[in-house]
C-alpha cells in the first residue's frame, strides 16, 4: 500500500480532494465536514431575496439534487463521492481467472483433484535439516505443500516458511494466486508460469530438500491410476527398474547425470505434469466476493468507517497507486526499504537475482513441456534485463485478503495491519539494499484515518474456500 508522493499531490490534487470529500479541510475525515451557507449568518430579516431568473424553490421533499458528474440512472454508493463511487466500481468486481495456456490441464477438474492430492503430499520430501514443529532433524516424508501454505489464504502465519530449513522469504497465500499472472510468480516473479514453480520448490534444499527422480517414485508407486487418467498421452516409465531410474538424482548428482538422455526427459515430463496439476487445484483456491464487492454491486452495506478507509484508499493515503485494479495491485515490483529480520537471510536482492533465469529455465512456458510456446513468449519477451534498480524489489501483493493473511512483506517483518501502516506512514524503511521507491515519501495519517483503513482492508476479506478443498487427500 504505497503513500501518495509528495510530488503527485499537486497533480492529483483536484481528483484526491473530490475523492476523499476534503476540500478546505485538512483533518481527513469527512464525516467533519460541514457546507457553509453564505447567508447562514445575515438572519431571518436579513436575507437576500430570492433571485426571480431561478425559478421556485427546491421542494424539500425531493431529496438532493444529482451529482452532475454521473451518468444517467447511476447513483452514488453510501457516503463515497461520485469521484469515490466511480473508482469503487472500476476496483469491483473481480475479473475472471486468467487463462494459463501454456497448460491444458489448467481447468480441468480431474487434475485439478490430482493436484488436490500432490499439494497435501509428503512422502517425495527429503530428510529435514534442522529441528523444527515439523520433527527431527534427518526425518524424511515431514514436508508438503500445506505445511507452509496452512492459513485462510493457503498462506502461512510464520515469517518466513519452515520446509527442510528456514526458507528466506515468507509463504504467501494460493488463494487467487492464478491472477498474478501477468508479473510472475513468488515474491520476486521468479516464474513465469504457476505449473514451472513445484520441480524448484521440490528440489530447493530449505523447503523439500528432495530431486525430481524422487517426485517420480512417488507418482509412479502411489499415484500411476490418477495420473494416467488426467495424463495418458503421457505414459509412466517403467520406474521399478532402478538401474535406469534410481531412487533420488537431479541435475548434477552422479545418478542422474548417468541416466540415458531419454529416460531423464521421460522424469522430466513426469515433473512438470506433476506441477500442472497443483496449478489446476490452486485455480479452484479463489477467495474473490468480500464485503466491498457486494456493497458495489448494491448488494450489501458497508460500514461507513470502511467506507471512509477506501477515500483514503484513493486518496490521500495514495494506495491506489500501486494497489489499482480489481486485484488491487499494479503487478510490480519495488523496493519498500526493508531490513531483514528473523530468520531471514541478512540481506536479499529480490529481482535482481532472478530475471536472468527466467528466460533459461527449461520449464517455462516456451520450453519443451509448455503446451502452447508461442502463447508464452510474449511474457519471456516483456522481462526486463538484470539492472542495479531492481536491487531489492519485491512483488506489490494483493490488499484482497490482506486482513487474514498477516504477517507482511516478503521476510514477514510486520506482524499485523497497524505496524502495515505505520511503515507507510514513514515513507519506508531504510533501504539496506538498492534504492528506496521513489514513491515512498512521509504519510499524515490520524488514528481515526488508520482505523478507516483498516477497516476498509478487512472488508476485502473473501467469502473463504469450500471446506473439501481443504481436505487431506493425499494417498
Amino acid at each position: 500500500m504505497y503513500p501518495s508522493h509528495r510530488r503527485w499531490r499537486s497533480t492529483l490534487c483536484a481528483v484526491a480532494l473530490a475523492a476523499i470529500g476534503l476540500a478546505g479541510c485538512d483533518d481527513g475525515d469527512a464525516d467533519d465536514v460541514t457546507d457553509t451557507d453564505p447567508g447562514a449568518d445575515i438572519g431571518p430579516d436579513m436575507s437576500p431575496d430570492p433571485d426571480p431568473d431561478m425559478g421556485p424553490d427546491p421542494d424539500p421533499d425531493m431529496g438532493p439534487d444529482p451529482d452532475p458528474d454521473m451518468g444517467p440512472g447511476e447513483e452514488t454508493l453510501g457516503i463515497l463521492t461520485a469521484e469515490q463511487t466511480r473508482m469503487a466500481r472500476e476496483m469491483s468486481p473481480m475479473p475472471p481467472i486468467p487463462g494459463s495456456p501454456t497448460n491444458d490441464y489448467a481447468d480441468d477438474p480431474a487434475a485439478a483433484a490430482l493436484g488436490q492430492q500432490f499439494y497435501f503430499e509428503a512422502d517425495w520430501a527429503g530428510p529435514l535439516q534442522m529441528d523444527s514443529r515439523l520433527g527431527s532433524e534427518g526425518d524424511t516424508g515431514q514436508v508438503s505443500c500445506f505445511v507452509c501454505h496452512d492459513d485462510q489464504t493457503f498462506g502461512s502465519a510464520d515469517p518466513v516458511g519452515i520446509g527442510s530449513r528456514f526458507h528466506p522469504r515468507h509463504a504467501p497465500g494460493s488463494v487467487n494466486a492464478a491472477w498474478y499472472a501477468e508479473a510472475g510468480f513468488t515474491w520476486r516473479g521468479r516464474f513465469d508460469v504457476m505449473w514451472a514453480l513445484p520441480r524448484a520448490v521440490f528440489e530447493a534444499g530449505a523447503i523439500y530438500n528432495s530431486s525430481r527422480l524422487r517426485v517420480a517414485h512417488v507418482v509412479f508407486e502411489q499415484y500411476a491410476e490418477a495420473y494416467g487418467d488426467v495424463f495418458a498421452e503421457y505414459p509412466l516409465p517403467p520406474l521399478d527398474d532402478l538401474d535406469r531410474f534410481p531412487a533420488e538424482g537431479k541435475p548434477g548428482d552422479a545418478a542422474w547425470d548417468a541416466m540415458d538422455p531419454a529416460d531423464q526427459e521421460a522424469v522430466n515430463r513426469i515433473v512438470a505434469n506433476v506441477g500442472k496439476a497443483l496449478e489446476a487445484y490452486q485455480r479452484t483456491l479463489r477467495m474473490t466476493t468480500s464485503d466491498f464487492d457486494r456493497f458495489v454491486a448494491g448488494e450489501g452495506e458497508l460500514d461507513e468507517s470502511a467506507q471512509r478507509g477506501f477515500g483514503l484508499f484513493v486518496g490521500e493515503a495514495g494506495c491506489v497507486l500501486c494497489h489499482s485494479g480489481p486485484f488491487f495491485t499494479d503487478q510490480s515490483y519495488r523496493n519498500l526499504g526493508l531490513e531483514q529480520t528473523g530468520d531471514a537471510p541478512p540481506m536479499d536482492a529480490g529481482r535482481f537475482d532472478v530475471v536472468g533465469a527466467i528466460g533459461g529455465d527449461p520449464f517455462n512456458g516456451i520450453g519443451a513441456y509448455s503446451d502452447d510456446p508461442a502463447a508464452g513468449q510474449g511474457f519471456i519477451d516483456a522481462v526486463e534485463a538484470q539492472s542495479d534498480d531492481l536491487i531489492g524489489r519485491f512483488r506489490v501483493p494483493t490488499v484482497r485478503n490482506a486482513a487474514i493473511s498477516a504477517p507482511y512483506m516478503h521476510a514477514g517483518q510486520i506482524a499485523d495491519l497497524d505496524g502495515l501502516i505505520d511503515l507507510y506512514i514513514a515513507g519506508g524503511g531504510p533501504a539496506p539494499m538498492g534504492t528506496l521507491d521513489p514513491a515512498l515519501m512521509p504519510l499524515e495519517l490520524d488514528a481515526a484515518q488508520k482505523a478507516d483503513l483498516i477497516a476498509f482492508i478487512e472488508a476485502l476479506t473473501g467469502d473463504p474456500v469450500d471446506d473439501a478443498l481443504r481436505a487431506d487427500t493425499a494417498n
